[in-house]
């Protein structure tokens, strides 16, 4: 096959394989989006709010006595522009074509399409990969984006940092001891206990680091003797899901309720696609464009392991008493 032949079946490949570049971004193979609700909407720019009422049920009186205060609170989500441009080299990937399953002398050229190759077994992996890692470790740079790796989106370690950091719309601090090999499973317990009583039982996942995940389950197993996480899911002592996370930090605990984690795209005016296909100095250039983005919609419900200080929910006795209803700002 000339380079002409292959760059053709790609274009060919790809026009009637439209949904293989948003299978290869938007997959639950990239382990966080499991736990993200997906928003949709154009060009990066997602606008978010969220109600707290105060409370509104009083004692009967023939008189009318206002009571109960609404209160808007909005955040800005944002999505970057993605791209990849892959260069393909048509002698080195026949080559290995040709040695691989996909060849067979009896078949015709159809029938053991190159292209599938290319897209399936070259590109998407290595995609997948990539965003696992940024998903969770990126710093998004608007300044040196383009071009350089690692540096295109905000990952949700840099998510969940920025909400420590935000003072306006803060996180829920959990003060925690360090962790150790011989309390891991102690001092998760701790974080799940002090979560507020008003939305602890909307919290249904833990997470952790991957390395700290396998240091729980040895530790519940030398702490009461039982081996029960012979299936996929782990359990904490309380029946919350611990998910660990590749790449994550081994003294990060976190939490939040469902559909407070969300993943960003656009797949309406700017879906994933490979929109061009080049052939320059007998190599081929495939040019492949997609939306991506990760946030949490309400930073105050977002639960946070905290090892600085003993500051305990939201760091304002007026914000703990509006969200959650608790007082004082220090671990009970």
């Amino acid at each position: 096959m000339t380079v002409e032949d292959i760059t053709k079946e790609l274009g060919e490949y790809v026009k009637s394989n439209a949904k293989v570049v948003p299978a290869m971004t938007y997959t639950d193979e990239v382990i966080l989006n499991k736990f993200c609700k997906t928003i949709t909407k154009v060009k990066g720019k997602y606008p978010s709010w969220h109600s707290i009422m105060t409370n509104v049920v009083q004692g009967y009186k023939n008189v009318w006595q206002s009571l109960g205060e609404a209160q808007l609170k909005s955040k800005k989500l944002e999505a970057f522009r993605q791209k990849v441009n892959f260069e393909i080299d048509p002698d080195d990937v026949q080559h290995t074509y040709l040695a691989g399953d996909y060849y067979d002398e009896e078949k015709d050229r159809v029938n053991m399409p190159i292209s599938q190759y290319i897209i399936e077994k070259e590109l998407k992996p290595k995609v997948i990969d990539d965003i696992n890692w940024l998903s969770i470790m990126a710093v998004r740079d608007d300044a040196n984006a383009d071009g350089q790796f690692g540096k295109s989106l905000n990952g949700i370690k840099q998510v969940v940092a920025n909400a420590v950091a935000n003072t306006d719309h803060p996180a829920f601090k959990i003060p925690l001891s360090a962790l150790t090999d011989s309390n891991i499973v102690e001092r998760t317990t701790d974080f799940e206990t002090k979560l507020p009583e008003k939305i602890a039982p909307k919290v249904k996942v833990i997470f952790v680091s991957h390395a700290n995940k396998q240091r729980y389950i040895r530790n519940y197993v030398e702490t009461y003797g039982q081996n029960q996480f012979q299936k996929d899911s782990t359990k904490t002592f309380f029946g919350r899901e611990i998910v660990g996370l590749p790449f994550l930090d081994d003294d990060t605990i976190f939490g939040t309720v469902d559909n407070n984690l969300v993943k960003l795209i656009d797949k309406i005016d700017n879906p994933p696609k490979i929109n061009m296909i080049q052939v320059q100095d007998y190599i081929i250039k495939l040019f492949m464009e997609f939306w991506l983005g990760y946030e949490v919609m309400v930073n105050e419900l977002l639960f946070v392991s905290n090892y600085s200080d003993v500051t305990y929910g939201l760091g304002d006795t007026d914000k703990n008493q509006l969200y959650f209803g608790i007082d004082g700002v220090t671990a009970p």
